[in-house]
């Protein structure tokens, strides 16, 4: 069967001041495009997917995303105009979405342009996807623990 790693950063992307997925001892994390999710702690794809949850666990960023999905390539000030939050509020949650991966960020002049990385976006949602198809298949089994 064939492994496929799953990187939810673009490539050549760093984080902790190593490669992406450059957790010591993860070679046996990654799973196959089926499954491409651990459920381990400290697993480098469930460590990527927990960050991708976390930026997305605000109301704001969501809505910032859904903003960006309409209208690509927006400035800080046009997202403004679409939400009922400071234009200092929506600068700290795209800064969020952008450490995260899911955005990015076109410097022209002043003005930083956005725009969703959908190839992050697609690969997070598929290791969501997978990790919570696993989530079902263990509770469905026979012998899981139930309330």
């Amino acid at each position: 069967m064939e492994r496929k790693t799953l990187h939810l950063h673009p490539a050549g992307a760093t984080e902790a001041g190593g490669a992406v997925g450059s957790v010591p001892g993860d070679d046996a994390c990654t799973g196959s495009p089926a499954a491409p999710s651990c459920p381990k702690v400290g697993c480098a794809d469930t460590e990527r997917l927990a960050k991708v949850y976390r930026a997305l666990g605000h109301p704001a960023r969501l809505s910032i995303l859904a903003a960006l999905a309409e209208r690509p390539e927006a400035c800080c000030g046009d997202i403004v105009e679409t939400l009922p939050l400071a234009q200092s509020t929506v600068s700290q949650h795209l800064q969020v979405l952008k450490e995260a991966g899911l955005l990015t960020c076109d410097t022209r002049g002043r003005c930083c342009h956005y725009d969703l990385d959908r190839e992050v976006l697609s690969r997070a949602s598929e290791a969501s996807s997978n990790f919570l198809a696993r989530i079902e298949r263990a509770l469905a089994s026979p012998g899981s623990a139930t309330d």
